[in-house]
């Protein structure tokens, strides 16, 4: 799995922008549409997956 990779950003309406991941990437951390993927920006551009919690019934 690559560490570094260039996507480029896609124009979405008038207030925003997208940027794809690739699909080798989304297997690999076993995503799917509508989970999450947090952005942080701290002097880098950083995006990863968000560990998703389990949910334990009482």
């Amino acid at each position: 799995m690559p560490l570094l990779v260039e996507r480029k950003l896609f124009k979405i309406g008038e207030g925003g922008f997208a940027v794809t991941l690739p699909k080798a990437w989304i297997n690999y951390h076993q995503l799917k549409p509508g989970d999450t993927v947090e952005v942080v920006v701290d002097g880098d551009l950083i995006i990863r997956v968000k560990v998703k919690s389990e949910e334990k019934l009482i």
